[in-house]
């Protein structure tokens, strides 16, 4: 790195201009990818100076620099390795390519990932119907007893005692049956939980009993309904928007989640539920798990859990993050919601009205005006009848 950023002047960031120029010519990258590809740049220059920076303010030396750039710019850098040359020359570029991005086209055919929001509901419907069938098959495998219990593998009784099953052949394929209907049940609740809250991922993949998922009473109904709470540093934009209100679920998905944890979450755990020490929180109080480990989802889960659902259904490989353009998308398009409303839901999605509308909004440029082509139809014809009388 010393090599390569020998110094902090601005023709140190020479390298990484040249760097994106091949990029641009040899593999013909996106003003997107290139704005991704500088953001990595900065932080590497960043980590490149930072302990000179920390060596020069430990020893009481003023940094020239930041009182240059200071009063070139009129405004006040976050931390003094904003101040260096390289940085803001890296970030000079970072701006002109992401705006270069909001204008270019996509570089991918979203029509292989794209569903209305009326095509993912069925997606869930269809899984939901597929998830029946299973533990129908299972119950009429395993049998009932007469209080509603389900015989479990190895002579458990989900409800009901205790009775060894007849041959460890029959208790091997229920126990392996279980389990899948255990995986089948949470991506089900994992579609329908990203119906309900089209947050990032993350949020999903760290819900933790009894911490930041929890189930309350519904205030004027009288039911109880899951609660999903995010403190500041449990989601991406908490630094900015602070402690979020409670996002509750579906009260339809109430028994959903409580048959899910009685039943058939145990399914996925490693053994027996593991302790917490200290500060180590035990994989078991995760609600999501991973089937084979039984270790807390990862992000690429839950990206494999939406995409190949929504294939096997609908043949479109849409992800998370795609979901919450979706639903914005459909919002502005059909459910002529208000300004009130739309900006409830960018604070219940976790960011601004601008975000909302440069970022997530994916109407045609056709579709953003037709609501205007629409007024002054309705306009000129309310006039040329007024006219006409």
């Amino acid at each position: 790195l010393c090599d390569i950023f020998p110094t902090s002047r601005t023709e140190s960031a020479a390298p990484v201009l040249q760097y994106v120029l091949w990029l641009r010519s040899e593999r013909g990258i996106s003003p997107n990818y290139e704005a991704n590809v500088l953001r990595g740049m900065i932080k590497l220059v960043k980590f490149r100076f930072a302990r000179e920076i920390s060596s020069s303010s430990s020893s009481g030396q003023p940094s020239s620099r930041k009182n240059a750039a200071t009063a070139s710019t009129g405004t006040r850098s976050t931390t003094p390795l904003d101040d260096l040359p390289i940085v803001t020359e890296l970030r000079k570029l970072h701006r002109e390519a992401g705006n270069k991005g909001k204008k270019a086209p996509r570089s991918s055919d979203e029509k292989k990932k794209w569903l209305e929001w009326s095509e993912y509901l069925e997606v869930i419907s269809l899984l939901k119907s597929d998830l029946t069938d299973m533990i129908d098959d299972y119950d009429a495998s395993s049998g009932i007893d007469e209080g509603g219990g389900v015989i479990g593998v190895g002579g458990e009784w989900a409800g009901g005692g205790e009775r060894e099953t007849s041959s460890r052949a029959k208790s091997k394929s229920l126990r392996a049956r279980r389990k899948e209907i255990a995986t089948t049940y949470q991506r089900y609740l994992i579609l329908s939980f990203f119906a309900c809250v089209p947050d990032r991922q993350r949020t999903l993949r760290e819900l933790e009993l009894g911490r930041n998922f929890a189930r309350a009473e519904e205030e004027g109904n009288g039911g109880a309904v899951w609660v999903i709470k995010h403190a500041a540093e449990d989601y991406k934009t908490g630094a900015t928007y602070g402690e979020r209100p409670p996002l509750p679920l579906l009260p339809s998905l109430t028994p959903d989640v409580d048959d899910f944890l009685a039943r058939w979450r145990p399914a996925l755990l490693r053994g027996p539920p593991e302790r917490s020490t200290g500060a180590v929180v035990a994989p078991s109080s995760f609600l999501f798990l991973q089937p084979r480990t039984g270790n807390p989802l990862t992000a690429n889960s839950v990206y494999q859990i939406v995409s190949r659902c929504c294939y096997k259904y609908k043949q479109k490989k849409t992800n998370p993050h795609l979901l919450r353009d979706m639903i914005v998308t459909h919002v502005r398009k059909n459910a002529d919601a208000s300004e009130k409303e739309l900006e409830a839901l960018a604070l219940f999605m976790g960011h601004s009205i601008q975000m909302q509308r440069d970022s997530y909004d994916r109407r045609t440029l056709e579709q953003k005006v037709s609501p205007a082509v629409k007024l002054m139809r309705d306009m000129n014809s309310s006039g040329g009848d007024a006219a006409s009388e």
